[in-house]
This record gives C-alpha cells, sequence and structure tokens, in this order.
C-alpha cells in the first residue's frame, strides 16, 4: 500500500504527462488523477505497469531512462547507437512510436541520428499500414527529449489503451533487426611444398 506522500508523489508523476493526451481531453484526465483515491492509484499503476514509480517516486525517476535502461518493460522496434524506438502504449493511431535519445537530453540536442531512424520507421509504417501522412514531431517528457512517429489515417479521435497482443504484433511487423556483423574469415596459411630431393634417403637396416 502507497503512502499519502506517495500518492502525491505519483500524482504530480502523471500530471507531467498530459502532453500525451489531445488537448481537448487534458483537463478531463488531469481532475481523474487529482480525484484518485490511494487504492484507485495503486490499481492504476499496477494495470499500466508503472509499479516502479510506486517504488521510487521519491527519486521522481524519467520514465523514458527506465525503458533505455531495461528496468521497464516495452515493445522496442528499433535501435542504433544514440536512440531507441518503442511503440507507444497508449497509441492514437496504428503505429505510433517514439523514438527515445539514449542520453537525457532536451529537444533543441536532439541529434540527426534520430531523426533518419525516424524516417526510417515512417517508410516502413507508410509501407505496412498505408497511412494518408506520418507526422514526426520532437516532444520533451519529463524534461526527455524524444521524436513522436504519428501515423495519420483520418478517424483519429483518442487513445486508448493498447493490448499486448496489439503491441506484440505490431513489433513483429514494424521491427527493424540489427545487423549482425558477418564474422571475418580466417586466412588459411599456405603449407609450402618441401622439395623432396632435399629429403635426405636411409639407408634399410639390417637386422
Amino acid at each position: 500500500m502507497i503512502t499519502p506522500e506517495q500518492t502525491e508523489q505519483v500524482k504530480q508523476h502523471l500530471l507531467g504527462q498530459l502532453n500525451n493526451f489531445p488537448e481537448d481531453q487534458r483537463e478531463l484526465v488531469k481532475k481523474k488523477i487529482l480525484l484518485m483515491t490511494d487504492t484507485e492509484l495503486e490499481t492504476f499503476l499496477k494495470q499500466n505497469q508503472l509499479t516502479h514509480l510506486e517504488k521510487d517516486s521519491s527519486e521522481d525517476k524519467c520514465i523514458f531512462c527506465l525503458i533505455v535502461e531495461g528496468k521497464m518493460q516495452s515493445y522496442q522496434i528499433a535501435e542504433d547507437k544514440d536512440n531507441i524506438v518503442i511503440l507507444e502504449i497508449n497509441p492514437l493511431s496504428k503505429g505510433h512510436s517514439l523514438v527515445v535519445p539514449k542520453e537525457h537530453l532536451d529537444v533543441s540536442k536532439i541529434s540527426s541520428s534520430a531523426f533518419t531512424l525516424a524516417k526510417k520507421i515512417s517508410k516502413k509504417i507508410e509501407t505496412k499500414f498505408k497511412p494518408q501522412e506520418v507526422k514526426i514531431s520532437s516532444q520533451n517528457m519529463f524534461g526527455h527529449a524524444l521524436l513522436e512517429i504519428l501515423p495519420i489515417y483520418g478517424a483519429e479521435t483518442e487513445r486508448h489503451k493498447a493490448t499486448q497482443e496489439e503491441l506484440i504484433e505490431l513489433k513483429i511487423q514494424l521491427e527493424i533487426k540489427k545487423k549482425t556483423p558477418k564474422p571475418k574469415k580466417e586466412k588459411v596459411k599456405e603449407i609450402k611444398n618441401t622439395n623432396s630431393e632435399n629429403i635426405p634417403i636411409l639407408k634399410p637396416r639390417i637386422p
């Protein structure tokens, strides 16, 4: 059971995610968060796999840093040296994804490699799902810069909680697997033929 102090800290943490929701829904979501009882909040954390907030709320850890560190479950579909790409678990549309820099950066410091990776995923979404367009925009959540990849199909209304089955299927369809370098072939040393003429002939021994 979480303490009243933890409840307040977790609520403040969740309120920091309001930018994730459509503008017309933010006020409603804010009211729901503020009115949650301790029990309701604890249930919400478990349902949304956010129990780390209950344990570490005093440290106010960034949710995206935890994902990069592998301390929180995510559905990763691509990675390069500086970034990972994960599926949005509360998507607005099919293929909704986030490019997350491995470092806790400000938006102004998002690398060009992040945009390159976002474009690769966008092309794959266009090929697989044929949206009208795919929007790429920079976001700042918990002070962690990221890129949002949002496919537009024309019927987007509100976010929904994606099921594990949906996320696994999308991961299979959109995953860009890292190329494993081919092992280098070892050079086989040539064995020089020994000139038989230089081999001394031994006389047969007579018992």
